[in-house]
């Protein structure tokens, strides 16, 4: 490696010793960014899981002969933009 003291190094050369560490910040970055676009997600479903939970426990008050599989699916549907009535 003596011998490359006083030489510069060629571009090959330099894009070699580089690369790992070129390398290495795109990938960091590409993952920053990844993590970013799933924070509206994660919003998103604590959101409907608050009006589900919601929904779930308000019908199971005003309407405590239903079976809970129907409760379910209407807080479901409810929560995705559905109707408040259930489908006649």
């Amino acid at each position: 490696m003596s011998e490359h003291t006083d030489q510069k190094p060629s571009s090959r050369e330099m894009v070699r010793a580089h690369a790992g560490i070129v390398l290495q910040l795109i990938t960091t970055i590409s993952a920053v960014v990844m993590a970013a676009s799933l924070v509206p997600l994660a919003r998103q479903a604590k959101i409907w899981d608050a009006c589900y939970s919601t929904a779930v426990q308000w019908h199971s008050e005003s309407t405590p002969d239903d079976n809970r599989e129907v409760i379910k699916a209407w807080a479901t549907r409810f929560c995705n933009g559905g109707s408040l009535r259930p489908r006649e």
